[in-house]
């Protein structure tokens, strides 16, 4: 356990304190403040008794315990700089450290020195913390353990539920309990804000994954029907490419040129058989044409006995016998010619068969030309058909290899959105069990939890040392608190009675007893533990001559058992009576607080 020892404070232009320093050691015993208002002979307050408990909390914490304002607090008919002084000591199992702090006002500063080194920090907030640690200090520790207000302050039985509450929490200790509880919740709620963000992007990873997945069956079924009709194209693409195929390999090449020859020669020849025709035509025209003219003159001869045929003269007796000649010469030359005539027809008639013949040659081979040129042609339709299915078959192999790829997009988004929704699963199933967590310290911690196991102990030992204290002031009534910290007190008829029904004396005791009874409680939970405790205004109350003894007695007993300076600030007389040590006397003249010898008053 940590132990702080107070051992000095020094006082200056502080509160009713002026020029002339006020300094208070602290040591062992039962001290008493006390003092004379020569501005007032009549009044025993108002003297600044209380200046020097206000002193050791400004030192601390650098405020007073009444909460004045900074500038109510330097004196304010000196008009001096404010200084306050606080010595003490810091003992734990590895060392013990001195300690000085300096509090000044106008301006404000504070220092802190360690065994004679300045450890004050670059602020005085800083530095005001670092004072706070070094002493294990807080406000409620001090105004419940170190510096006690009696008449001054709200008795705890007159607080209300919330405030006892609050109030035996902080003596036990117990606001780690609350704090932990208010940062508990504080971290659930942004555990859980953060859970509810992922939780969303789940539910929107999984709907995009699902989404991806539907796009991917969607494209592979398009992709399967395209694929079956570029398939059922291929299949027949290649049906007819091999029907063609078979049907090429049954053409025979056919060469139009020899053909062409032979009809070019039968052309020839039908020339040459129409010119042999147009002679014998030609030359059976000249044969009729002479054979008419001699038929003609045949005919004349013997017409007209009288006159030559020829010649138109008288014939004469020779002339008759030469016509005779003549007559039968043209009749031979008829017969002759008429067998020529014959002839050239039977040579036209012959050439007109021949003709026919090279025609019809020449027909043949135009139909045999043609037919050639016409299996050529399909055959080289068919090649190019041919040709054209294999361009097709090539297109629709790319078609298909292009059909085959269209889900690799997809394949990549499913992958990367699984490892995503796996990442993300991860994560929701870590918030989950960091809530579950966190929901199980907060139930630790909580009234329900090892807070209430804890108060429940505790309420035991608070219990027993409240009915002890009020058995040490002479109360004729009981109280204890249940673990709700709802107090219930019987008077001396066991009837169950409120608070405030009792009457000042007892209601008095009843507040001391809770003021002993947590300081001690405070002093068991705190793990440090302070040499001094000081009691305004204790003594002055409704206490009698009886119930000051009592207090007394408590107070010089607990002084020896805890090893502490206990100093108790009264006006009253009889409280000097009290002192086991020193009679601190406070005069107070012209406004001003100093500290004067103790005389006999």
């Amino acid at each position: 356990m940590k132990q702080v020892n107070f051992k000095r404070v020094a006082i200056q232009h502080f509160l009713s304190v002026g020029e002339e320093p006020v300094e208070v050691s602290f040591s062992k015993g039962l001290h008493i403040i006390t003092g004379s208002n020569k501005d007032k002979p009549d009044r025993r307050n108002a003297i600044g008794k209380s200046t020097i408990a206000d002193a050791i909390y400004f030192a601390v914490f650098g405020d007073t315990l009444r909460e004045l304002k900074k500038d109510l607090i330097p004196n304010n008919i000196t008009g001096g700089k404010t200084h306050v002084e606080l010595d003490f000591e810091v003992v734990t199992a590895k060392e013990t450290s001195e300690y000085k702090v300096i509090r000044h006002l106008n301006p404000s500063k504070v220092m802190l020195f360690k065994n004679g080194v300045d450890v004050t920090r670059d602020s005085i907030s800083n530095t005001n913390k670092f004072i706070c640690d070094v002493t294990s200090a807080t406000p409620s520790i001090f105004q419940n353990c170190v510096i006690m207000t009696v008449n001054n302050a709200v008795p705890f039985m007159a607080k209300s539920k919330i405030e006892k509450r609050k109030f035996i929490e902080d003596i036990f200790g117990m606001e780690v309990f609350s704090q932990m509880l208010t940062q508990l919740r504080t971290e659930y709620n942004e555990l859980k804000r953060e859970h509810d963000i992922v939780q969303a992007t789940l539910v929107e990873v999984k709907n995009q994954n699902g989404n991806y997945v539907s796009q991917k069956e969607a494209t592979l079924s398009k992709r399967a029907d395209k694929k079956a009709v570029y398939l059922e194209r291929k299949d027949n693409n290649l049906s007819e490419k091999e029907r063609l195929a078979e049907k090429l390999e049954s053409f025979e090449d056919r060469d139009t040129s020899a053909i062409e020859t032979n009809i070019e020669e039968l052309e020839a020849k039908l020339v040459t058989v129409d010119e042999k025709i147009t002679e014998k035509n030609v030359e059976a025209g000249t044969k009729k044409a002479e054979l008419k003219h001699n038929k003609e003159s045949y005919q004349k001869i013997g017409t007209d006995e009288d006159t030559c045929p020829v010649c138109l003269r008288p014939m004469e007796d020779h002339d008759v016998e030469y016509m005779e000649k003549e007559k039968e010469a043209l009749k031979q030359k008829l017969i002759a010619l008429g067998e020529e005539i014959k002839v050239v027809a039977e040579g036209v008639t012959k050439a007109n068969e021949v003709k026919a013949k090279i025609q019809l040659a020449i027909q043949s081979k135009n139909n045999e030309l043609s037919s050639a040129k016409v299996a050529n042609q399909e055959k080289k339709s068919i090649a190019q058909r041919i040709d054209q299915l294999d361009e097709w078959l090539a297109e629709l192999e790319i078609d298909l290899k292009q059909v085959e790829s269209t889900n690799t997009d997809f394949d990549d988004l499913i992958i990367e959105s699984d490892k995503r929704l796996t990442s993300v699963e991860n994560k929701v199933e870590k918030f989950r069990k960091d809530l579950s967590k966190l929901d199980i310290v907060k139930y630790v911690v909580s009234e329900e939890g090892v807070k209430s196991f804890i108060v429940n102990k505790l309420l035991e030992l608070l219990n027993s040392k409240l009915l002890t204290y009020l058995r040490k002031l002479d109360s004729n009534s009981i109280c204890i608190f249940n673990e709700y910290f709802e107090e219930e007190i019987t008077n001396e008829k066991n009837k169950i009675c409120s608070y405030h029904n009792f009457s000042g004396a007892e209601r008095k005791s009843i507040d001391l007893a809770c003021l002993f009874t947590f300081s001690d409680m405070r002093r068991l939970q705190g793990g440090v533990k302070y040499n001094i405790a000081i009691y305004d205004e204790l003594f002055d109350s409704s206490f009698d001559e009886k119930g000051i003894e009592l207090v007394t007695s408590i107070l010089q007993e607990r002084t020896e058992e805890l090893d502490e300076c206990s100093i108790v600030i009264s006006h009253r007389k009889e409280s000097i009576k009290a002192a086991t040590g020193d009679i601190i006397f406070i005069e107070k003249e012209n406004g001003i607080s100093r500290r004067v010898d103790y005389l006999e008053i």
